[in-house]
């Protein structure tokens, strides 16, 4: 870490330290833009250049450690004492904005009936994420949750433009390339030693949960989506790549996941053959069993975990501090302490009721490690409450997207809130401005879109409802 930094800083003394350089490079960045804006007129390139920034998007989702991509995270503006560069998304986002403005035409002439489709479908999910900007009022640090309010609104903003660009193909094929360049530039700058293999990422969890979904949607590619033996054996090479650093990263949750994530592709030919009710059933019990293992393997099983998935105990002791979490949601219920405003520890010390938050051995967390309490402490029950009724709205339309579509395009959404689901159990993912946030924004705005669709369709090509409509009339 310390290399990057100091080449970061040497770079800037080189830059800011000579005004013909800094001018010079000005000039060439006000010649690119304007070259980029003409191009971006022209509908294939402007297309290439929106995929192009949507792959960049989904490979920086995890706040990447690594220059220049870490500068270009939303988490970015959380921060006021992090200098120059911490003020790039300030400027790098509106300079996209521009050079796609031919594209966000095409979004805008949409924009009312996309946001229509999902205030009908998931309107608890549109009140959500009004929250973080809305917890300012009551927040208990209301300058720190309104820097975080303004960063989670423009990182999620951005996923529901990515979200309504592109259909479930397009969207299967970015995220699918998007994780596996995190996970190949991970093998290549920061390869897997005797330690924990993290990556690019800050955490091997992180890292993990990317490497989970990038093998689950190889698989899913290789059995239900390539359509040429060329493609086959790519994605089966992708997709045992994937495991392997999976393995690599040494993380038992993600292996846990993983394993999970393959039963449920696996699955698929199973549930489409099934009607609405019994499939949406059969979902649900898989999902409580595989909670079921999760929270037995991660808590009781500890020889398993470091005998067969080679792993040590991070993730236990969070049982011990859980009863305390819950304890600070109980002076809060129907608020919370607004979002990112309960671990403050390190700027407020005895003012934020995380400081007296302590394991038996003197652990004291910096996160809530489960998604659930996360969103509590943030929002109280009533945020807690229109997650809930999202995600099983989500899961309900995943569900019914299977007898409507192809198995690939049905999996992508299914795999994503499956692993939602089950790592939130242990980490709070859920509440970060990271990527299981983004995958959960773009999953939500496209199954409103195509449910709403579908149904509209179906309407429409209803015999009975046609000569009715004709009656009325």
């Amino acid at each position: 870490m310390t290399q990057p930094v100091s080449q970061v800083n040497m770079l800037k003394e080189l830059i800011l330290g000579s005004s013909s350089l800094t001018w010079m490079l000005i000039a060439i960045l006000a010649m690119a833009t304007i070259l980029l804006f003409q191009l971006s007129s022209y509908k294939k390139i402007g297309l290439a250049l929106e995929k192009s920034f949507a792959g960049l998007y989904i490979f920086i989702s995890p706040f990447l450690t690594q220059p220049p991509f870490n500068y270009l995270h939303f988490v970015n503006l959380k921060d006021p004492e992090g200098g120059m560069l911490k003020l790039i998304p300030y400027f790098f986002y509106p300079w996209v904005v521009f050079i796609l403005i031919s594209r966000i035409k095409v979004f805008l002439s949409n924009y009312i009936d996309n946001f229509a489709n999902i205030l009908i479908m998931n309107p608890f999910f549109l009140l959500y994420i009004l929250l973080p900007l809305l917890s300012t009022l009551w927040s208990i640090v209301p300058e720190e949750t309104l820097r975080a309010g303004i960063a989670f609104s423009g990182f999620t903003a951005f996923g529901f433009y990515i979200a309504a660009q592109y259909k479930w193909e397009d969207l299967s094929r970015l995220w699918r390339w998007g994780y596996t360049a995190i996970g190949l530039a991970s093998f290549i700058m920061k390869p897997p030693g005797a330690g924990d293999f993290i990556g690019l990422t800050q955490s091997k969890n992180s890292l993990g949960g990317v490497l989970a979904l990038c093998t689950a949607f190889w698989y899913l590619h290789y059995s239900q989506g390539a359509k040429t033996q060329k493609e086959r054996w790519i994605a089966l090479g992708m997709m045992f790549f994937s495991f392997y650093l999976v393995r690599a990263n040494k993380s038992g949750s993600a292996l846990v996941i993983t394993i999970i994530l393959i039963i449920a592709v696996s699955s698929l030919n199973f549930l489409k053959k099934l009607s609405f009710q019994w499939a949406f059933t059969a979902i649900i019990c898989f999902l409580v069993v595989s909670i079921i293992m999760t929270v037995f393997v991660v808590d009781n099983l500890e020889d398993i975990i470091v005998g067969g998935l080679g792993k040590d105990l991070t993730l236990t002791g969070r049982t011990e501090f859980w009863p305390q979490l819950m304890a600070a949601v109980n002076q809060r219920p129907w608020f919370g302490y607004g979002y990112d405003g309960f671990f403050q520890q390190d700027k407020l010390g005895a003012g934020t009721p995380a400081y007296f938050i302590y394991t038996p051995n003197g652990f004291q967390p910096k996160n809530p490690h489960n998604g659930g309490i996360g969103i509590l402490l943030a929002f109280g029950w009533p945020g807690l409450i229109l997650m809930m009724t999202s995600l099983l709205l989500n899961l309900a339309y995943a569900v019914r997207y299977l007898s409507r579509s192809t198995l690939e395009e049905a999996g992508i959404p299914i795999c994503f809130l499956v692993s939602i689901i089950i790592s939130n159990i242990t980490e709070g993912y859920i509440i970060d401005i990271a990527n299981p946030w983004l995958s959960y924004v773009m999953l939500t705005v496209r199954l409103a879109i195509d449910n709403a669709n579908n149904s509209s369709n179906s309407s429409t090509s209803n015999p009975q409802r046609r000569s009715l409509a004709r009656t009325v009339h």
